[in-house]
């Protein structure tokens, strides 16, 4: 990526307005997954959590609040990251691939990669896709994966879990999907198939208009 760097006061309008692609690609991921998280929580997040209130399955939901409330909440940047992770593995053994372990993979997830681990959060989200029961778990996983996978330098285990998630027939923040994929064919050169990404976030995904804006703008640089 782009060693350009951005001041913190410096929103998406502002970067397009200046036409920083540089600090675009620097700024993509952190700038416009604060606007995606909001609008997936209040979308997506009953649907998760109301795995927990299944009666029939009360013994797991047991086990995995005992562990939230113990292992995860107290959590932090001190903490062993294998603690947590073994913690998770050992959790999966006791309720196996119960729905209702989805969102402590998600909060695992986001508490080890906020502290850079990269390699646990990976470990973590591999499980969460062995208990994904639906399509709105397999895009929390699948949207973190790709994360993960970029940030480790594998960018092509990225760009096929990007077309993972567009092959399916759930369409959430497609734009965004396109425009990280776009942004990692760049990456490997292939300008072919990042104008095509970037072509159907303008073309096909109209309504994502912040989306439209920096595709269009990645576009009139290449």
């Amino acid at each position: 990526m782009s060693n350009t760097t951005t001041t913190p006061n410096r929103n998406i309008n502002q970067i397009l307005d200046e036409g920083d692609v540089g600090s675009l690609v620097t700024k993509n991921k952190n700038a416009l997954v604060a606007i995606v998280v909001a609008v997936l929580v209040a979308v997506a997040g009953f649907g998760l959590y109301s795995t927990l209130a299944d009666k029939s399955k009360a013994e797991f939901n047991t086990k995995i609040y005992s562990f939230e409330t113990s292992t995860l909440n107290t959590f932090d940047a001190k903490a062993d990251p294998a603690t947590l992770v073994n913690g998770i593995k050992n959790l999966q053994k006791e309720v196996g691939n119960y729905s209702g372990l989805v969102p402590v993979i998600l909060k695992a997830n986001d508490l080890l990669m906020s502290h850079s681990h990269l390699n646990q959060a990976l470990e973590v989200l591999l499980i969460g896709q062995q208990a994904s029961k639906n399509d709105y778990s397999d895009y929390f996983i699948l949207s973190r994966l790709a994360v993960v996978y970029e940030d480790l330098g594998q960018d092509q285990k990225a760009i096929e879990t990007l077309e993972k998630m567009n092959s399916k027939s759930l369409k959430i923040f497609e734009g965004k999907n396109y425009l990280d994929l776009g942004r990692l064919y760049l990456k490997q050169g292939n300008k072919e198939k990042a104008k095509a990404s970037f072509t159907y976030v303008v073309e096909k995904v109209k309504d994502e208009s912040e989306f439209v804006k920096i595709a269009k703008l990645y576009l009139s640089k290449m």
